[in-house]
């Protein structure tokens, strides 16, 4: 949510910029205009993939946290073997077991079936 409101207040500060800069005729305010456009609707496809990707990684640590195992490129990941690390989105193995000193990236993980 906060990156919508960050992208609206960089348009407008921008209209701001360029239509005292640019906009003088006509033909510069509609190239402005078509310029903030194409700006404005790639930010928010952006804005929108990274929104998809957070809600996805969000899901996949209720899920390890519930006790679900993921797999993650082939490798198990359960509580039993891992810890997850908030702070670097990943997945560590725990001390005395099998998989102890294994870094697994959160992005790499999908709900096994």
């Amino acid at each position: 949510m906060s990156g919508w409101i960050v992208l609206g207040l960089v348009l407008v500060l921008l209209w701001f910029l360029l239509k005292d800069f640019f906009g003088r005729g006509f033909k510069q305010k509609v190239v402005v205009v078509l310029f903030l456009g194409g700006l404005a609707t790639g930010l928010g496809i952006y804005t929108y993939q990274q929104d998809l990707i957070n809600k996805e990684q969000v899901a996949l640590q209720r899920e390890f946290l519930r006790g679900v195992v993921l797999d993650c490129n082939g490798v198990q990941v359960s509580q039993k073997d891992f810890s997850l690390v908030s702070g670097t989105l990943s997945f560590l193995g725990k001390q005395n077991t099998p998989m102890q000193g294994v870094l697994v990236d959160l992005q790499s993980c999908k709900n096994t079936p």
